[in-house]
């Protein structure tokens, strides 16, 4: 871990290049490129994630069950849902008016244990109890490439899927792909 003196010349450094003519140019010529297409931010962030993914699958899936954790949005709940809240994050009560229940059942039922969010601050502090060797993250594609800042810095293998439909509330996510994911597995 990085500290103190190290820490700071680190931070100035990396601020230093950052005001660099060559990285902001570039930057520059790439903001040019995408105004000058289709494509948006969310394209970009995709082609993030989906890379990420390419370069985690074969070590998230030699990663044990037991090692794992899922991580799912509170979004994906009913509109008044019941489950209590508190520190862990809410508490499935498996009442199936979402796919909260079906989605938890698959993974604890392989050894995951899963968590449901109130929010994307609470990864790290999942991360700094449960220990992980990798996380199966769903979330909107901002908050997965946030999230997998977060894996990185704290050791931990993230795969991800994004959801179908976000928007904060009513979102979906893609039921299939998810337990395909959950079930990645190579010896």
């Amino acid at each position: 871990m990085v500290r103190g003196k190290k820490k700071t010349n680190i931070l100035r450094l990396l601020e230093k290049l950052s005001r660099s003519k060559v990285v902001g140019q570039t930057l520059l010529e790439v903001e040019k490129l995408l105004r000058s297409t289709d494509i948006s931010e969310q394209d970009v962030l995709r082609l993030y994630v989906s890379s990420k993914n390419s370069a985690n699958r074969k070590i998230f899936a030699a990663t044990p069950y037991s090692n794992r954790i899922l991580l799912l949005p509170q979004c994906l709940r009913a509109s008044g849902c019941q489950a209590p809240l508190d520190e862990e994050g809410y508490h499935c009560l498996g009442c199936g008016r979402c796919l909260i229940k079906e989605a938890k059942e698959e993974a604890e039922t392989l050894g995951y244990k899963v968590f449901i969010l109130a929010g994307g601050s609470m990864v790290e502090k999942v991360f700094n109890t449960t220990k992980p060797k990798a996380c199966l993250g769903v979330a909107c594609i901002k908050e997965l490439v946030l999230g997998g800042f977060v894996s990185e810095k704290k050791k931990v293998f993230p795969y991800a899927v994004p959801l179908a439909k976000d928007g904060c509330l009513n979102t979906e996510v893609n039921l299939d792909e998810l337990k395909t994911a959950i079930r990645l597995f190579t010896k």
